[in-house]
């Protein structure tokens, strides 16, 4: 259960990641913290995956299917764990229900936002993992 757990968060990390370019901390952070109060609400992740969404939506079909990530190799890698029910390609419901599932373990409280201390613990903790366990990105 703990590994399901860590390698589910370090999708979000990679999500994340992919959203901000691999950029530091503070740059993806304030990113995805768009009223700028200093956390991460879920309305405000939703926001940024569901632009993410449309862009990787190249034909907007309002799907994503193995074609539309194939020039992406973190994002191959994601898709069929994206695909919640296997038949070929991510829709939006699917979309935004793994950035729940990812939402939920990095806030450690469960009061509804992501703190940047919660993000680096959980930031730290992937890296961790993610060595450890040699998990390709």
């Amino acid at each position: 259960m703990k590994s399901i757990i860590l390698g589910l968060g370090c999708g979000l990390l990679l999500a994340v990641s992919a959203i901000a370019g691999e950029q530091p901390l503070s740059n993806w952070f304030k990113a995805l913290d768009q009223n700028g109060n200093g956390d991460i609400s879920l309305v405000e992740l939703q926001t940024v995956r569901n632009q993410r969404f449309s862009v990787l939506d190249a034909n907007r079909d309002n799907v994503i299917s193995t074609e539309e990530v194939a020039g992406s190799v973190s994002w191959s890698q994601r898709f069929f764990r994206l695909d919640h029910n296997s038949d070929g390609y991510v829709n939006l419901a699917e979309f935004e229900a793994n950035g729940r599932s990812r939402f939920a373990i990095i806030d450690i409280d469960d009061n509804g936002k992501i703190t940047s201390h919660e993000a680096i613990n959980f930031q730290n903790k992937s890296h961790i993992y993610v060595t450890t366990h040699k998990v390709s990105r």
